[in-house]
This record gives structure tokens, sequence and C-alpha cells, in this order.
């Protein structure tokens, strides 16, 4: 069994030859270009001796910048072909922000995808003391050459060309010093309170992961993986990329959001990692192509639906043996004959399923796309984890949970509820902080800082986020995270924060789904006169957003209710600094940041 990543990329090379390993689009719409195994694995040869070439030696950190893309996974194969250590960075990270991780990783070359994320680099050259080059992907036009600290992707791979020629052998001398204990690569984590942390993954670490995934998400190397969240993330990282090289399957890149539909429908994708606000944005364009349907064909749709649900909830429940399942069954398989299966043509043909992760998956979405045919496996896990700790699995799923335990992992709940993890897949520390990687162990136990509880089954349920419970004035413990999720379920309502700590009721602040708004104000004759400043004052919109409040929990305990709210006129994004890189709201931030709109929620306090 191959102990480090270049191994097990080399090796399957070789196995799958001239079969595809990557496919990707240059411009929307144009057909998918294809690379295979063989000509994958002389690109990143040509790119290892290119970085020999400027230096780079085993332990020297590397920094990738860039959106995914498939010269992402070439650079990072071709590090850690070296012995060198991959220190990924989002690409949507402001100047400072770089600036700080590349400063305390001491990364020596920057990959960079293009003149925009060059720009970032060329700013603040003269704090950036351990940056020796910076390569760029992508190509420069018109930008001036004159720095000899600037190289271009195919400059790169020509110095290895070169460098090849004279040491032909130089590469198997690297690998073979490769120890599946040495560092692989030091993950930022997106830092929703304070500074980020670099996160220190060995390659015993990765491969202890990819090694077990088989038992729990079988694949075989005709599946193609859908890669489009950022591979700078553990997760699509470890459990696309280097899942797919460890199965040798091939990789889809999808480079923008807009052409995620496009790339499901025409790419013969079978597998998509995905964060649970890429399957909200799918259901609210359902619900508007729903709304297109006659009063007739809606009807039938609910029907479909219901029948689903009554199949799911009986097989949830272990009812299978019973008449009533049978019954249920045989309208779930005249259903989806009906209506679902041309749902999964126009929606994505080949899938097989989804599998989530990153942050909480509300159980209502669960349901609908399995329900529909195309089942989302939700997993949990960490940066500290390598990814995956537990998945769902197409044989054993239970939505509202996040799975069982992969092999080989540990899993127990403290007293206080926060869930500890043990296993080969836990990180090797913090860099360059020992204080913080001590105080997140208990014992051998990494703390994940998660609250949640293990079934009877053996399924590991997340309840809430230790730092964000919230204590409300009569001292009743509230998870928001589970609130939020099912207010998020509403078509108008893009994002929530729940507010509450050590106050008498709950207040939420909300941005909204634009265009389904704008629908709903057409539909209601709403004037909007000055765009979504006049809607969040409009009487009727905000009617409209309480009732979606209160219809969504309504199942919730009275000291759970929204007393208040108030409705933003923009959403949350990256770069008004309320969301991190992998779409999770920094909670601490946002409550700083709009103290004072929170207090007016408040008067009385």
């Amino acid at each position: 069994m191959a102990t480090n990543i270049p191994e097990i990329f080399i090796k399957q090379a070789q196995r799958s030859g001239n079969k595809t390993a990557v496919e990707y689009r240059l411009r929307r719409n144009e057909p998918y270009r294809s690379i295979s195994w063989t000509r994958l694995n002389n690109i990143v040869r040509e790119v290892t001796y290119g970085l020999i070439e400027l230096g780079i030696k085993k332990g020297d950190k590397v920094a990738i910048l860039s959106g995914t893309r498939y010269e992402w996974s070439v650079f990072d194969m071709a590090i850690l072909s070296i012995g060198a250590i991959v220190v990924p960075l989002y690409p949507t990270l402001p100047e400072h922000s770089v600036s700080y991780i590349l400063n305390d990783s001491k990364s020596e070359i920057i990959i960079l995808e293009d003149k925009g994320q060059l720009q970032k680099i060329r700013s603040q050259w003269e704090s950036l003391p351990n940056i020796r080059y910076a390569v760029v992907i992508e190509d420069l036009g018109d930008l001036p050459q004159n720095d000899s600290r600037i190289l271009t992707y195919k400059g790169l791979k020509d110095k290895g060309k070169l460098n090849f020629a004279i040491d032909a052998y130089l590469l198997e001398k690297h690998l073979a010093e490769i120890s599946e204990h040495d560092l692989a690569s030091i993950i930022y984590t997106s830092g929703t309170t304070g500074p980020p942390k670099g996160v220190m993954l060995t390659h015993k670490n990765i491969v202890s992961v990819v090694s077990v995934l088989p038992e729990m998400l079988p694949m075989e190397s005709s599946d193609k993986f859908l890669s489009f969240l950022p591979l700078s993330h553990v997760f699509e990282r470890v459990g696309g990329l280097h899942y797919s090289i460890y199965e040798g399957a091939s990789v889809c890149y999808c480079s923008s959001i807009d052409q995620i539909g496009p790339a499901l429908k025409d790419s013969d994708s079978t597998i998509m990692l995905v964060v649970p606000r890429i399957l909200e944005k799918m259901i609210t364009k359902i619900n508007r192509q729903l709304e297109t349907l006659s009063p007739s064909k809606r009807k039938f749709f609910n029907w479909a639906i219901s029948c689903g649900k009554k199949w799911l909830e009986l097989k949830q429940n272990k009812k299978t043996k019973t008449i009533e399942f049978l019954y249920a069954a045989l309208k779930y398989y005249f259903a989806d004959k009906l209506v679902f299966s041309s749902m999964r043509k126009k929606i994505a043909p080949k899938l097989k399923c989804f599998v989530s992760g990153g942050a909480p998956l509300s159980k209502e979405i669960a349901e609908f796309f399995c329900v529909i045919g195309l089942p989302v496996l939700e997993g949990y896990g960490l940066t500290e984890t390598s990814a995956p700790a537990t998945v769902n699995t197409l044989k054993q799923m239970k939505i509202g949970t996040v799975g069982k335990p992969l092999p080989g992992i540990d899993i127990k709940i403290a007293e206080d509820g926060e869930v500890l993890i043990k296993g080969p897949t836990v990180f090797a520390g913090y860099y360059g902080q020992e204080e913080s990687t001590k105080n997140t162990f208990c014992d051998e136990w990494f703390a994940t800082g998660d609250i949640g509880e293990i079934d009877e089954d053996g399924f590991l349920r997340i309840t809430g986020r230790k730092k964000d419970i919230i204590v409300n004035s009569a001292g009743k413990n509230i998870s928001p995270q589970n609130i939020e999720n099912a207010i998020k379920t509403s078509d108008y309502i893009s994002n929530v924060v729940i507010i509450g700590d050590k106050r008498k009721y709950l207040s939420a602040l909300v941005t909204l789904e634009l265009t389904q708004i704008l629908n709903y104000a057409k539909g209601n004759n709403i004037e909007v006169s000055n765009g979504t400043e006049s809607l969040i004052k409009n009487k009727n919109i905000i009617d409209l957003i309480d009732e979606e409040i209160k219809v969504r929990t309504a199942d919730c305990a009275d000291y759970e209710q929204i007393r208040r709210f108030t409705i933003f006129p923009q959403d949350f994004s990256i770069e008004s600094g309320e969301m991190t890189p992998t779409l999770k709201v920094k909670r601490k931030f946002v409550e700083e940041k709009y103290k004072k709109v929170i207090d007016s929620m408040y008067p009385n306090d």
C-alpha cells in the first residue's frame, strides 16, 4: 500500500494510462477538453522539475492562490512529489489575509491563477520577505514582465523540461525520501473567531482517509467527480481530488457557480461534493420553475412529493416489511416514473449522489433531494480531521444525521456534549502554535468544538457549535443553527443569524433571496422604486418574512420563537466580511458589525 500521496498518483497514472483523468472547459458552452492520466503525469513531472530548478526542496512551503481548476491539482501533486508542503489559500481572500498566511507559513513560492491574484502580491512584495517567486497560471497578456520574480506557468514547465534532460531520475530521488509522517499541507482555517490557524496534515493523515473511503462511498474508475468547491478547502481536495486519484476516477472542473446547472446536465458526472448553500440555490431554482407550471401540473407534482415523503418516512423508521410500506413503495414507483425520472434528466442525468459537508444541512433539503432520486449523503469533519470523520452512505443513511464514523475513527461524546475524535486522520497540530495544539486535545482525543449525540444505531447528530450556543436570560440553552436551518428553507430568505445570548428573547438578522422577493413584489403589485431599500421597508414584505419565520419555527419551543427581526438590503458576503470562504456566517463578526441594529431590537434591555 502506498504511504504518500504522490506515490498513489504515479501508480494510478501508470495503471490508467490513456483513460481520461481530467475534463475542463476554457469557456462556457464550449466542448469539454480532456487530459489522460499519462499526459497528466507528464505535466506534473514537468512542473515538479521546474519547481526543483527554482530551488524548492523537501520541507519548503509553496502556496497556491487560485480558483478550482485542473492546474491546481497539477501543482498540488508536483509540490508534494518534492516532499515540499502545500499551503492553500482561498482565492477570495483580501491582500492582508494573503500576507498573513504567507508570512506565518514562511512560504517561498506562490502559485497564482491570474493577473488579479498577482496584483495582491505585487502590491506588497516588501512585506513578503520569504516569497522568492510568483508563478502565474493564466497568460499575463500585456502585463510588464520585467520582474524576474514573476514566472508564467508555461515558463515553469519549460524550465522543468530542461532540468529533466539533465537528470531524468531526480524526481525518483525526491520521492524515495518522503515519509508518511512528513507534512503534506498546512491548511489555514477560515477563522470565524480570530486569526486563522495553520492546520498541519501529514501524508499519513490524508492517505488514511482516502484508503478507507471506498468502504463508505464505493467508486469505479468510470465514475466522474464534478469539482466546483474550492480546492483550498480540505473537503474538496481530499474527499474529491485525492479520493478520485486513489480510485482512478476522472474529475470534471466547473469554474463558476452559474455553470453548475449546465455542468451537472452535460458532463455525465456521477458524484458531486457540495455545501448546503448550493443545494439551497438549486431548490430555489426548481421552485421558480414550478411556479410557471399550470395548477394541474403543480398539483400532480405535489402528489408525487407526498408519495415520496411517505415512502421515505417509512423507510427511515425501519417499517420496510409492512404492508403500508409496500403500498407506499408502489405509489412512489409510479411517482418516480411519471415525475422524478424526468426531473433527474433535466438536473443531473448520471448523478448517483451529492455528498454534503462544510456546514449543517437542513433535513427538509436532504429529504427533498432523496425523494426526487438524487440522495444527499451528509458527512461531518473538520480541517483537523483531514476532511470526513463520519458520512452517510447509500446503504446506511439516516437523514438528519451526519452518518457513522469512517473505519479506524473513534468518536465519543464528552460530558458537556462536545464531540471528541481519535484516529489516524487527526492532524499533527497547529503550525507554530504549541499552546493552541495542546488546548485542543483532551488526552488523546481531539476536541472538535461541536456539540452532538450518537443515536442507538451509531449515527452521529450534530446539534450545535459549542461557542455558538445561546443561553438566554432565563438560563435556557438554545442551538441557533437548528432554527436558522429551518428558517432558511424559505424561498424568500437567503441568510439568517439568530441573536439572543443573555437576552430575554430571540431576534434575527435576515437577508433576502432577491430574485424570489422581486418576483413576489411583481406578482403582488408592490412598487420597487429604490431597489431593495424600499422593499425591506414595505409592510407586505415585512409581513411575508414574518409569516415565513413563524411557519418554519412553529415546532420550536416558546423560548425558541423569534420575537423581532431586521431585514437587510444586501446579502451577507465574503467581500463584506460576514461570510467565510466556505460560506459559513462569522457569527461573532456579524454581532459586532451590526451591534447597533441588534441593540435596537432590545429597547428595554
